[in-house]
């Protein structure tokens, strides 16, 4: 096939998703246009919302998942961030186990996707036909 060669490529937008989900934890706010400035200046490629958010691999929008999982996390530490009184130890302490709270909320989800994507590629896996004597080799050279 030719022409020009793919730009944002599926190692690019893993990279732009794990930039994507360390802006709630910075205090970025996550919006599509500092999505995209933040992407010119870590990249020097210019993307424009379109492109970010429906461009997918194996029939998946890792940024546009990236962007709205960091949204949530953004949504909970903002409704969870306001204390009455900011300067008292246990409005203090509060704030911090709500925004724990919401990191391990997000980080779950991330695990159960992650565990489904695994049980997926087992599947795969036990499912295709393997020739016994290359297991076999494999076993005994210890590799």
């Amino acid at each position: 096939m030719s022409g020009r060669k793919e730009i944002l490529t599926e190692k690019m937008a893993r990279q732009i998703c794990k930039m994507i989900e360390r802006m709630p934890d910075s205090g970025i706010p996550v919006t599509w246009d500092s999505v995209m400035s933040h992407v010119k200046k870590k990249f020097g490629n210019s993307f424009n919302r379109q492109t970010l958010s429906q461009k997918s691999w194996e029939g998946r929008q890792l940024i546009a998942e990236a962007f709205s999982e960091a949204k949530s996390v953004q949504k909970r530490l903002l409704n969870d961030s306001a204390p009455k009184y900011a300067t008292s130890a246990r409005s203090v302490l509060q704030k911090r186990i709500a925004e724990l709270e919401a990191k391990n909320l997000s980080l779950q989800e991330e695990l159960e996707k992650v565990r489904a994507q695994q049980f997926d590629e087992l599947d795969v896996f036990l499912i295709r036909p393997r020739n016994l004597q290359d297991l076999i080799d494999i076993e005994t050279t210890g590799s």
